[in-house]
């Protein structure tokens, strides 16, 4: 009985415990192939596969770098260079190293930017020394290099293992002619000559030469030959370190170029800019303009009281002078402005008297044709309302 009752309780026990296992099968959605998983394996497949579909990110790699290309690129395409872009980047027609350096010897202040100009090539030198310091200090590559293209060009012979006795190397230099010896002096002393490979293209003595003119050149307080904008005490700290130390280092001048580079951004710059933007005419031809216009003024306003004053023709001969009005007024206020309309629609600036350059870069087009808009419209209410004046004024006869 006691077997029976054991037998009777574990059979019980697992048709209780199948019970759950049907349930669950039945809770389990067999034909919903789309719900979500928590398998971890699945996610970090399904995370990696949308990490590969994703373009690339330009800033994950090198952020700073990116941001400074686009702003470059962005700056270029939709807006107007910085004077940092001016100086490191080809930029398009008028706003151009060039023409800025153009607009400098105008106003008497190029030695700025030749300081800049000459810090870069500075630079370049020193990097330059820099490298051919670090090609002296690995001779033992080189030799190897050397050694190498030498074993490539002349493949080792079946003799090169071959050496002489103590007897016959006796032999062999008794049987030597004095000419030979005098021929090896003689190639010897050719090349020492000819071939003289001390390591280095440029010296540090180069550099210091080189950091000495450019202090001598630009920032000395005595005898400068293109003195810049500098404090007194950048050039007491420069004389001390270039002039008496000898240290050529670039990161020297650098308070320096930050100086001389704030002037030209915040005061010349702008100015530059704004004459890019807003003027296409040199100032000789201004002058030309606006005496022109001045003749023509006089000349229309002289026929309008002819007509008047003679009781010549009708209404209709009235309006003849709106041209003159029309070329007079655009004359004169080009040579107030030193803005020509037409020019702006030719996409031609005048660098200088009669020589003009081409205007390729995009913002200054849009802005300059926009003005030009704004001033042929001016030009042709001023003469329109000049001319009106007159047209219904009555004649009288003198």
């Amino acid at each position: 009985m006691s077997l029976e009752n054991a037998l009777e309780s574990d059979l019980t026990l697992q048709q209780q415990q199948t019970v759950p296992i049907d349930d669950e099968k039945n809770d389990i959605p067999m034909h919903q192939f789309h719900r979500p998983s928590n398998n971890p394996y699945h996610s970090m497949i399904s995370q990696s596969d949308s990490v590969q579909q994703k373009p690339q990110d330009p800033f994950s790699v090198a952020p700073m770098e990116a941001w400074q290309e686009m702003k470059d690129y962005n700056l270029q395409v939709h807006g107007i260079p910085t004077l940092d872009q001016l100086l490191r980047l080809p930029t398009s027609s008028p706003i151009t190293q060039a023409q800025f350096a153009t607009f400098l010897r105008r106003r008497g202040s190029q030695q700025n930017l030749n300081f800049l100009l000459e810090l870069e090539t500075h630079q370049r030198l020193w990097q330059a020394h820099l490298d051919s310091e670090e090609r002296q200090q690995r001779p033992g590559i080189q030799k190897d290099r050397s050694s190498k293209q030498f074993m490539d060009l002349h493949p080792s012979s079946p003799t090169a293992t071959y050496f002489e006795m103590s007897d016959t190397q006796n032999l062999l230099q008794a049987q030597a002619s004095p000419s030979f010896y005098q021929h090896n002096n003689l190639s010897s002393t050719y090349a020492s000559r000819t071939v003289r490979n001390d390591g280095s293209s440029l010296s540090r003595h180069d550099v210091v030469q080189n950091a000495l003119r450019v202090y001598r050149t630009f920032c000395s307080r005595y005898d400068a030959a293109q003195p810049v904008h500098l404090p007194e005490d950048h050039c007491l700290a420069l004389e001390t370190l270039v002039e008496q130390h000898q240290r050529p280092e670039p990161a020297i001048f650098e308070s320096a170029r930050s100086h001389v580079f704030d002037v030209l951004n915040m005061f010349y710059y702008p100015q530059f800019v704004d004459a890019v933007l807003y003027t296409n005419v040199s100032t000789i031809s201004a002058r030309l303009y606006l005496t022109a216009g001045l003749i023509l003024l006089i000349f229309s306003f002289s026929l309008e009281f002819a007509f008047i004053f003679l009781d010549f023709g009708n209404t209709a001969t009235r309006w003849w002078p709106f041209l003159p009005f029309l070329f007079s007024w655009s004359f004169v206020i080009t040579g107030v402005t030193h803005f020509a309309w037409w020019s702006a629609w030719l996409r031609k600036s005048e660098a200088s008297f009669l020589v003009s350059i081409p205007v390729q870069d995009k913002t200054v087009v849009r802005i300059q044709r926009k003005r030009a808009f704004i001033w042929c419209l001016g030009n042709i209410i001023i003469a329109f309302v000049t001319s009106i004046l007159f047209v219904f004024v009555p004649p009288h006869r003198i």
